[in-house]
């Protein structure tokens, strides 16, 4: 696991400056503080920072071929290396490391750009061909390793985060509204643009080939929802069983400790499980929870620990966990707007004073059918077919408007609502609603924008980044486009970024067994009649738990960490997100109506309407664009808003100056 960076010129002549490539890659120590690499050489530069974890004595990057004409630098791990490396030796090929970087430069001399179809793991991958002078960038089918570039006029820069990217001036710090405009609308940006101007993502499970200035973006992999009919139960069961095992075991496979994040769901108590039965000693756990009555994960992620007998860690989150989210949204390059957030921050900090690599169970829900907006789909078709159009669309509303919102959660009103709300769309576009923040058709955003943000989105339509997976015509089956849209775009632009820059942000490397392709392609064959039983989400996750965890934890429904936001923002993080939000930079730059966010404000603390996630959404944003467009640099604003959060969590806010940035 590292952090990589580097630039290439359009041309031989062009020569790369070894301070740049020294600024950008210690932008990224924090994800390699155990080692940095250069290969500057006339037009191409490549930095490196390592976090190490296999071979760690002579695993240092870049890594070069014999002749050194083949040059590579790796983000990620490689799981079967080791199966690689053997057939490479065997075909002739002299090894200096024992790393699992080193497979990748032998391999692309065997067999160039199809290298990537051999390669299980997640990885972003920089190779520089000095025959050929040729860039190849590459990234991993799910996503699970970040690349961002930018093309300038003489260069192309890359990097596994865009603040490494701006410490080059030629860039510029631009507002991107477009990418803005998405992000409000799901809290992500399902395109491959950033939120600064100039910025992109290199899409997963792609490559990129630069060469005389010009840059070609191809897929390697594609996932196909081809349905096995004949599939029984017991034959899912057993396919399950056997790669998530192997995907576990190669996961596994490390120089330093491991550990894993554990809550109290079936995806991450699966992993435990399993690491439990193939480690001689106690697997290392840690879980998280809250104070908040209903949010508290930690007696049953106990009950897991205690049946797999781990050395388990527990940590609890209080509201003043707020206070590290300068240092959140800086490394995240983004505002993040789940609180989810704020625990994984505190649980990766916890794993990193004892382990340097953590497995954990992200990506089961989206592969085996996990979450109740899936069932909700189904559902809905049979609403529609009980429930005449006329009645959901003119009478239900007024029957709901009878009934007082509640504060807690999200309330029963708000639900049916929502559920009403669905009916009368789409299926694609109940999808995308379903997954929205402020909602894609614009009508909060028509309140929230001025006039001058309006014109600069104009035209601009968000929900096109989602439905272009779900429109996919080699995906049928309904539930299953879903799960697709989800696999393509929400977990690697969502998902992923989280999990990768939070554990990253500590020097911690996290494995994600329920993201291997081989366990994806072949739960993309089983039946949705197995993955959803009886309008039950996960029935085969859920089957296969039983042989593995306590009967109470597979029975329990569906929790993770839960989102207490509206609570707190009534409570003890009232005067933070007012002081914030009331003087908010978005505002006085002409983006953003105040009325509109005093409105929400109101309403939230007045209980008339439950906004907690939309203003938590507002202030992440606001910390990001004070950070990346304030009137100071970067780290001086970061430091400031910091300043604010102290003054706030010590009661001193409405005395201190600095409330108002």
């Amino acid at each position: 696991m590292c952090g990589i960076c580097g630039e290439v010129g359009r041309a031989y002549g062009y020569r790369v400056e070894r301070a740049l490539i020294g600024r950008m890659t210690d932008a990224l120590s924090h994800r390699g503080p155990d080692d940095d690499g250069y290969h500057v050489h006339e037009m191409v530069g490549l930095g490196q920072r390592r976090l190490s974890i296999i071979d760690l004595s002579t695993g240092h990057q870049p890594i070069a071929n014999e002749d050194q004409t083949i040059w590579v630098v790796l983000n990620g791990e490689i799981y079967n290396f080791q199966a690689l490396r053997e057939q490479l030796l065997q075909a002739g090929h002299r090894f200096s490391t024992n790393s699992d970087t080193e497979v990748i430069v032998h391999l692309y001399e065997e067999e160039g750009v199809d290298c990537l179809n051999r390669l299980r793991g997640m990885f972003a991958i920089a190779l520089w061909d000095e025959k050929e002078k040729t860039l190849l960038l590459a990234r991993d089918r799910l996503g699970k390793k970040p690349v961002f570039y930018a093309q300038l006029p003489q260069s192309l820069i890359f990097s596994s985060e865009v603040k490494s990217l701006l410490v080059d001036d030629r860039l510029g710090r631009h507002l991107n509204p477009l990418a803005v405009h998405d992000f409000l609308s799901f809290k992500f940006i399902p395109r491959q643009d950033d939120l600064i101007a100039g910025v992109h993502k290199l899409p997963p499970a792609s490559y990129m080939i630069y060469r005389n200035g010009e840059a070609t973006i191809r897929r390697y992999w594609q996932l196909q929802y081809a349905t096995n009919t004949s599939m029984t139960e017991e034959e899912a069961l057993a396919g399950t069983e056997q790669i998530l095992s192997e995907s576990v075991r190669l996961r596994m496979i490390s120089d330093v400790p491991i550990g894993a994040f554990l809550s109290s769901g079936l995806d991450s108590g699966m992993i435990v499980a399993l690491m439990s039965r193939m480690s001689p000693d106690p697997v290392n756990t840690f879980s998280i929870g809250d104070q908040t009555q209903g949010y508290n994960e930690l007696p049953n992620a106990r009950l897991i620990a205690e049946q797999c007998r781990t050395n388990h860690n527990e940590l609890v989150v209080h509201p003043d966990a707020v206070k590290i989210l300068p240092d959140l949204i800086w490394h995240l390059d983004g505002p993040y707007a789940d609180v989810p957030a704020l625990p994984m921050y505190y649980v990766a900090k916890l794993a990193r004073e004892h382990v340097k690599v953590v497995l954990t169970g992200d990506g089961g829900d989206e592969s085996f059918a996990g979450y109740d907006r899936y069932i909700a789909n189904l559902l809905l078709a049979k609403y529609r077919s009980w429930l005449p159009g006329l009645i959901r669309e003119k009478i239900v509303p007024a029957v709901l408007n009878l009934f007082k919102e509640k504060t807690e959660r999200k309330s029963w009103r708000q639900s049916w609502r929502w559920f009403n709300t669905m009916s009368m769309l789409p299926d694609n576009e109940c999808y995308a609603r379903g997954i929205s923040f402020f909602h894609f058709q614009n009508e909060d955003k028509e309140l929230l924008y001025t006039d001058a943000f309006k014109a600069m989105v104009r035209g601009h339509n968000s929900l096109d980044g989602i439905l272009s997976r779900f429109a996919d015509d080699r995906v049928h089956d309904p539930v299953n486009k879903m799960t697709f849209s989800d696999l393509m775009i929400r977990v690697p632009e969502y998902s992923n970024i989280k999990i990768d820059r939070i554990t990253m942000m500590h020097g911690l490397e996290a494995r994600c067994p329920f993201l291997d392709h081989k366990l994806v392609e072949f739960a993309a064959t089983i039946p949705t009649s197995i993955k959803i039983r009886h309008l039950r989400r996960k029935h085969l996750i859920k089957q296969l738990a039983k042989r593995y965890l306590p009967p109470k934890i597979v029975g329990l429904p569906k929790q993770g960490f839960g989102s207490p936001i509206n609570t707190w923002l009534r409570g003890d993080l009232r005067g933070l997100a007012e002081g914030l939000l009331h003087n908010s930079k978005l505002v006085k730059d002409g983006l953003f109506r105040q009325d509109y966010i005093q409105t929400l404000l109101h309403q939230h603390a007045s209980q008339q309407f439950n906004n907690g996630t939309r203003i938590w959404g507002l202030i992440n944003v606001e910390i990001w664009y004070r950070i990346n467009f304030g009137d100071r640099s970067p780290v001086e604003m970061k430091e400031n808003i910091k300043d604010l959060f102290h003054a706030w969590q010590y009661g001193q806010a409405g005395k201190s100056k600095s409330w108002q940035l």
